[in-house]
């Protein structure tokens, strides 16, 4: 199989020695032969309209108020590891109130050690996206981020948690015409 794989190999590479022995690379005749080969037909480009003017826009900051309440059980009579489930509403806007928020919800957990009679505090980092409107247009959604302090007491095996606080983000908005 391989003789005659390279018995083939051979004789087109004698044959392609033949066709070349041909070629005279020095007669005139030649060059516009190659010529007429590598010339292509010319292409005809559409003209280009006029460029598109790109809308001028800013990012703008947007904030809200964050109310969260959350409940949960505490195992064992004298206190343990507990995860509380915060949750709240908020809708963000910006300073000149054309850049608003649909109504967000807000889920967040608070997880601490909480002992029977003992004051609880912790603070929580809540991470959402909200999508906003700017005069009334979608514009997208963006990061909104904060700090909240949350705290109450224990009363027998479950504790109830309440705080507020401000979330914080920034989006991009095109003005409009």
């Amino acid at each position: 199989m391989k003789k005659i794989i390279l018995a083939a190999v051979c004789g087109l590479f004698a044959a392609n020695l033949s066709a070349a022995e041909k070629l005279n690379f020095t007669d005139a005749s030649f060059a516009k032969q190659l010529s007429a080969v590598t010339t292509a037909p010319e292409v005809q480009l559409p003209e280009a309209g006029k460029p598109a003017r790109a809308k001028a826009g800013r990012y703008v900051q947007v904030s809200g108020y964050v109310n969260l309440t959350g409940n949960g059980f505490i195992s064992g009579p004298t206190g343990g590891y507990t995860s509380v489930p915060l949750s709240g509403w908020a809708s963000f806007r910006d300073s000149t109130g054309e850049v608003t928020s649909n109504n967000s919800y807000i889920n967040v957990y608070a997880s601490m050690w909480i002992y029977p009679n003992q004051y609880v505090m912790q603070t929580v980092w809540p991470n959402i996206y909200a999508q906003f409107s700017y005069k009334g247009k979608p514009v997208g959604s963006a990061n909104m981020t904060g700090s909240i302090s949350v705290s109450g007491w224990p009363s027998g095996n479950f504790v109830s948690l309440n705080g507020s606080g401000y979330l914080n983000g920034s989006i991009y908005v095109e003005d409009q015409p």
